[in-house]
């Protein structure tokens, strides 16, 4: 979106579009707008220190927000206790009280909390297609799991916002309780992906779109870019053939 935005406002400024000559002066300004949550002192904190880029945030799950931290956390229980479906008896989820309502029992499978941890239980993991997948929102193996999962306002963890902390307890048929709360988002600056998770986030997007040679050649080039002679050279890997 923001690369997107930036080319939407340079061909605006071709088309003869105006605009203020700076933001952060005059009427109506950036810190006129942001009143009272804001700090002109930001403008040069650590400027040439800290290089906002190495802080961006990356999903990694391609779902709603809100449901990223659980996930993480089921996931974790999953790879550390190593349970199957149907050892499971029951799934409590914890996250933000208003948090909550946005994905809880949603209509779209990308938003509703208790199928996507549903599809986690089943599939060890959540890839786009799976979460996408309207079909799987009445397959009866997904509804089976999605009956065990619920999900419980927080105001604790309300409090804790701007960070979607959640906390996952899964109960076993043998009546053991296991336990995962996750503070900081897998893919955030606090708790960042590795490489090889990035490049497996892009590979689950990407190959289905240009396929696996493209996409293993599209990855070389991204991570040797300071040899890349010009941007031009990634737009065949960038388009359809």
């Amino acid at each position: 979106m923001p690369a997107k935005n930036g080319v939407t406002a340079a061909l605006l400024v071709e088309a003869g579009g105006s605009g203020v000559d700076d933001v952060f002066s005059g009427a109506d300004n950036f810190f006129q707008a942001f009143v009272p949550r804001n700090d002109p002192s930001m403008l040069v904190e650590k400027l040439g220190e800290r290089y906002e880029i190495t802080r961006t945030n990356v999903k990694k799950w391609t779902v709603g927000a809100p449901i990223q931290a659980p996930l993480d956390a089921l996931e974790i229980l999953l790879k550390t206790h190593r349970f199957e479906p149907d050892q499971v008896k029951q799934v409590v989820v914890r996250v933000a009280a208003n948090e909550s309502k946005i994905v809880n029992n949603r209509e779209i499978p990308d938003i509703c909390l208790q199928h996507l941890c549903a599809v986690m239980l089943l599939d060890k993991t959540v890839t786009f297609k799976s979460a996408h997948e309207e079909a799987r929102m009445t397959d009866p193996a997904v509804l089976r799991q999605r009956a065990k999962v619920q999900l419980v306002p927080d105001q604790a963890l309300e409090d804790f916002m701007p960070r979607r902390a959640a906390i996952v307890e899964v109960t076993l048929m043998d009546g053991k309780t296991v336990s995962e709360r996750v503070n900081d988002v897998r893919g955030t600056s606090e708790n960042p992906m590795s490489r090889d998770e990035l490049i497996a986030k892009a590979r689950d997007l990407i190959t289905p779109v240009l396929g696996a040679a493209t996409f293993g050649k599209l990855v070389d080039r991204i991570f040797d870019l300071e040899h890349l002679k010009s941007v031009r050279e990634l737009r065949p890997l960038l388009q359809r053939g």
